[in-house]
């Protein structure tokens, strides 16, 4: 990393032991802000964003304080980024004394913080998951303090002229090549990202293909048409760490023709499925996932108006799942694969395989 990009850095990275006071709320220049919303938390600290986009008092600029420290102020689409001992955290907006955020932090972590204000100029503060704080941020600019700048400059500039006493220059080429490991990484890549713990309803529609479309049943082949409504219901309780554990309902619906016959009717079948699931990168926007689930199946079998097959059977059955997950605050959108593995038999030793895969898109809401 240059010395310059350190020097940058330095002047809006303080601990929250650093007292900040904004006069003008000056913003930093591009290079600055890109560089801190790329950081990383330092070494055995937490790394805070507090952030504030379009409100209902745009005029206003509430002061923020950080532990009781005053840390400056926020306009609208701005934002502040301190480093934090771990330990408790107390937020308050407005006025020193008003009702604090509070949350524990974690050495290693990066935490996103929402600041709005009302139109009675009232301020509320509110914890967002990692995913939402770095969506929100693109539309937000770093606030800088050319005080605080000159402040932070010193502790820089000591470290570039460390290799300098030796007569020859070469040694002053090895500072950017030392630093420069800090500015590939980035926080997707830190321990930083997790998810929001919580419930997740989902809800998908889509098209379910049998693997096996003509089948001999009670001494008659029978083709099966492609799906013609296949659907999802779906409860989860989804971990930090993106594993995710919940109940489905799936069913799907398949007219059939008799060969030789006039004989029709449809075959409808419900999935009652326990599944397990891992989501990657579950603080960000797009999350990939697999999963697998475990249940049983039913399939109802009704004549059509030239008669055909009636009745029902059931079984074992298991799937297995690939898609990507687009989240947001509340809501999310969903597309996925699945396969499911069903052979179906009744009491009088008729079997159905009701086995095949399909294509879905659906949302989800978060609680």
């Amino acid at each position: 990393m240059k010395p310059w990009i350190a020097f940058l850095f330095g002047s809006s990275l303080l601990t929250l032991g650093t007292i900040q006071v904004q006069a003008a709320v000056p913003l930093a220049t591009p290079a600055q802000d890109r560089y801190a919303k790329q950081a990383v938390p330092p070494s055995g600290k937490a790394l805070i964003y507090v952030y504030r986009l379009d409100d209902a008092s745009p005029q206003t600029s509430p002061g923020l304080w950080l532990n009781k420290r005053d840390s400056g102020r926020l306009e609208p689409r701005t934002y502040g980024m301190w480093a934090a001992q771990p330990g408790r955290l107390e937020i308050r907006a407005g006025r020193v004394d008003a009702a604090p955020l509070t949350f524990n932090c974690q050495a290693g972590r990066i935490y996103f913080v929402k600041l709005s204000v009302n139109k009675d100029r009232s301020t509320s503060l509110r914890q967002v998951s990692y995913g939402t704080g770095r969506a929100d941020m693109r539309q937000a600019r770093l606030v800088l303090d050319p005080a605080l700048a000159a402040r932070a400059a010193p502790p820089v500039k000591p470290r570039a002229p460390a290799p300098v006493p030796t007569p020859k220059a070469a040694p002053a080429k090895k500072a950017p090549a030392k630093k420069a490991p800090v500015t590939k990484k980035t926080p997707e890549e830190a321990p930083a990202e997790k998810g929001q713990s919580g419930v997740t309803l989902i809800f998908k529609i889509g098209n379910f293909q049998l693997a096996s479309d003509s089948q001999t049943i009670l001494g008659a082949s029978r083709s099966f048409s492609a799906a013609n409504m296949a659907y999802g219901l779906e409860g989860e309780w989804r971990l930090e760490n993106g594993f995710a554990f919940g109940l489905e309902l799936f069913g799907h619906t398949q007219d059939y023709t008799t060969t030789g016959s006039a004989e029709s009717g449809d075959m409808a079948v419900t999935n009652v499925f326990l599944n397990a699931k891992k989501y990657f990168r579950p603080g960000s926007l797009v999350q990939p996932y697999i999963g697998a689930g475990l249940g049983s199946a039913s399939a109802k079998f009704s004549a059509g108006t030239a008669g055909g097959i009636t009745g029902s059977t059931g079984g074992f059955a298991f799937q297995g799942m690939a898609g990507v997950a687009f989240r947001w605050r509340q809501v999310g959108i969903y597309s996925e694969f699945k396969y499911e593995r069903a052979e179906l038999e009744d009491a009088a030793g008729q079997s159905v395989d009701a086995s095949g895969s399909g294509l879905f898109a659906g949302m989800s809401v978060h609680f």
